[in-house]
């Protein structure tokens, strides 16, 4: 009986849409909740356990005996068939989980799926949607680098966040504007479980903000909030723009990151090692992973006008490792990296971003980006004619 179970099991695995995770679509997975129905990969099976076994009973489909009902329920039900229910009203601003997000979003997408059971009838959704949340969030310090309590306050109306050095101060330190705010889980780059990454535009320069909330659910609750913030602002914006187009920039906040080697705008300057960062359509180096401000911005714009990418180094250039080449009206960059294979990593990252068409709004940040670029240039300039060392 045990083994004939295990085979209507394991070819129930192979069925389209049981073949990968009810949850976070992982391939391949061997896990069950067999009370929902639903197959999982190993990592959300152990997040289901953390649901209690009155919301969902995990076994495994090849190492735990099924009784016979339990087995006819998986053959009733089935990944697809369960998610048409269960996710039947996710809202188009709230991600799924892919297997390479934090386990943070994981698992408030599980709980909010299966316990809370926000994405089953409409309006399960709505308290993402009102346009406000006020909460306290853990800040990184610009010049201390310490973590310290701040209030936040979301505000759609105003199309601000505002955060506050003291739950009683009337003056916010800072006021960030939602139209150019991007919200990015970080728990790994701030080496906290429950990290976020806030990247705005002020003065024309991209600035970071590194912040924690004390709970997951938090975590979850501020980034799809701000999420749906960003989509309506978006939408309201630029009236009749695709929502495929507004998606693709919501999820393009914030891509690869990783170290290189750069060279100045004279190409005879040493290679520095640089922290890179893909934000949109911009390449930004820091110093170091959690700066406040980049060293500067490289924008990636369309093939046809001009920006292209290619693999090694201009001609008598010594290349410190994996060389890349990325050509901008203004001038080239050239970059090296420690492996063929980050080389190519790069290289595809960011031909996938010169290959799409522009639109309305990276119109209008090109535009931004070429003042601030000749601004920056001859700020540079002056600088380095009593700093040799200065900015590169």
């Amino acid at each position: 009986m045990g083994e004939r179970n295990k085979k209507i099991l394991l070819e129930l695995l192979q069925k389209p849409g049981n073949n990968i995770c009810a949850d976070c679509s992982s391939d391949n997975p061997e896990w069950a909740s067999s009370n929902i129905g639903v197959f999982i990969c190993v990592n959300c099976s152990g997040i289901h356990r953390m649901l209690g076994t009155h919301v969902s009973r995990v076994k495994s489909c090849r190492l735990d005996q099924w009784a016979d009902d339990a087995v006819q329920m998986m053959c009733e039900s089935g990944n697809d068939a369960v998610n048409a229910i269960l996710e039947r009203y996710i809202p188009v601003y709230y991600k799924k989980p892919s297997p390479s997000d934090p386990q943070v979003y994981k698992e408030h997408f599980i709980h909010a799926k299966y316990d809370r059971k926000e994405f089953e009838t409409m309006g399960g959704t709505a308290h993402y949607e009102t346009g406000t949340k006020t909460g306290k969030l853990w800040k990184r310090g610009k010049e201390d680098k310490q973590f310290k309590p701040r209030k936040f306050v979301l505000n759609t109306e105003e199309g601000t966040l505002k955060y506050y050095i003291k739950d009683d101060a009337k003056e916010p330190k800072q006021t960030i504007p939602l139209a150019s705010l991007s919200a990015t889980l970080a728990p790994e780059k701030i080496n906290h479980p429950n990290g976020l990454q806030f990247a705005f535009k002020t003065d024309n320069l991209t600035r970071q903000i590194y912040v924690y909330a004390d709970e997951g659910k938090d975590t979850g609750d501020w980034y799809i909030t701000l999420r749906a913030s960003a989509f309506n602002i978006l939408r309201k914006t630029y009236p009749g723009i695709d929502t495929d187009v507004i998606m693709d920039r919501l999820n393009s906040h914030q891509g690869k990151e990783g170290w290189m080697m750069k060279t100045g705008p004279k190409h005879t300057e040493a290679y520095r090692r640089r922290w890179f960062t893909l934000e949109k359509r911009k390449l930004l180096y820091f110093a170091n992973p959690l700066d406040a401000y980049p060293k500067g911005e490289i924008y990636l714009g369309s093939g046809t006008d001009g920006f292209m990418v290619r693999d090694g180094l201009p001609a008598g250039q010594n290349e410190q490792g994996f060389g890349i080449t990325i050509t901008t009206p203004e001038r080239d960059y050239l970059l090296c990296c420690e492996d063929q294979e980050e080389q190519r990593s790069w290289i595809g990252e960011i031909k996938n971003i010169m290959t799409k068409p522009l639109t309305s709004q990276d119109t209008a940040d090109l535009q931004d980006y070429k003042l601030t670029y000749q601004h920056r240039r001859k700020s540079t300039i002056r600088n380095n004619l009593t700093n040799p060392t200065g900015w590169r």
